[in-house]
């Protein structure tokens, strides 16, 4: 697997991340995502609590997190470096985990969506870097 592929996997994934969490990133449109998740949760009776009605406080975190999403998308799209692959795959596997949580504690099932995704990126850029990995400590076969 080439460095390359690693670059273009970091950047692609960094670009989901913009488009997705983008809408996450202003009180307004945080507002309207919220309210379309909650309209997911409800048409498609999905299973777990529904979204709740948010107060100003938290539709404050949801949008400070988007912010903070987005410049880290940003940064990848920027620079799609294998450091900042490793990072990221490290952050995927913790938001994973935090997602799974939510979902087993009675969470709304709309999650679901985002932790297939969360997920991908992190076994996709994890393999790729361990590829990477093992390709830079390979023993040198001489002749």
């Amino acid at each position: 697997m080439s460095s390359s592929l690693l670059r273009r996997a970091v950047r692609g994934f960094a670009v989901y991340d913009l488009c997705v969490t983008l809408p996450f990133a202003t009180p307004w449109t945080a507002g309207a995502m919220v309210g379309v998740m909650s309209w997911a949760h409800e048409g498609l009776s999905l299973g777990g609590e529904a979204v709740p009605a948010f107060t100003p406080t938290h539709v404050f975190f949801v949008a400070l997190f988007g912010v903070v999403a987005v410049m880290w998308a940003l940064v990848r799209v920027l620079q799609p470096t294998a450091l900042h692959g490793a990072i990221d795959t490290v952050g995927r596997g913790l938001v994973s985990a935090w997602m799974v949580l939510a979902i087993t504690q009675g969470a709304s099932q709309v999650l679901g969506v985002f932790l297939v995704m969360e997920a991908a990126g992190m076994f996709v850029q994890g393999a790729l870097l361990l590829g990477a990995r093992r390709r830079d400590v390979a023993p040198a076969t001489g002749s």
